[in-house]
């Protein structure tokens, strides 16, 4: 009973590591955003705006949830990365406005210490 109960084990073993080769082998194709739009701008050139939308749903159908994955990661990036030169751009760029340097000058209406017109 044992020498059966280790054959059988084994060569279960044997069997799911050669399944699981097999699926190893089989890598999902992820296709960058351009190489996606690209394609997308050659097949629906002569499309009308139905059909494009129909296909556009076909699409988005047919994707692979590590494909999903991989665009939205890939948007993600490309978001911060605008949001990253949108603000090197906002602080380089004065608005026409002078900061202070702390000297005061011409902070006071007069000999007074910008008291006013009342004394």
């Amino acid at each position: 009973m044992k020498t059966t109960t280790l054959l059988l084990n084994s060569m279960l073993a044997l069997a799911l590591s050669g399944i699981g080769n097999v699926y190893a082998a089989d890598e999902a194709a992820v296709q960058t955003r351009e190489e996606i739009r690209a394609q997308h701008r050659e097949e629906t050139a002569d499309m009308a705006a139905e059909q494009r939308e129909e296909y556009r749903v076909q699409k988005q159908s047919e994707m692979t949830a590590e494909q999903r994955a991989a665009l939205r990661a890939e948007t993600k990036n490309a978001k911060a990365e605008q949001r990253k030169n949108k603000a090197a751009k906002q602080q380089g760029s004065g608005n026409g406005t002078m900061l202070r340097d702390g000297s005061a000058a011409g902070s006071q209406r007069g000999s007074q210490g910008g008291m006013g017109m009342g004394r």
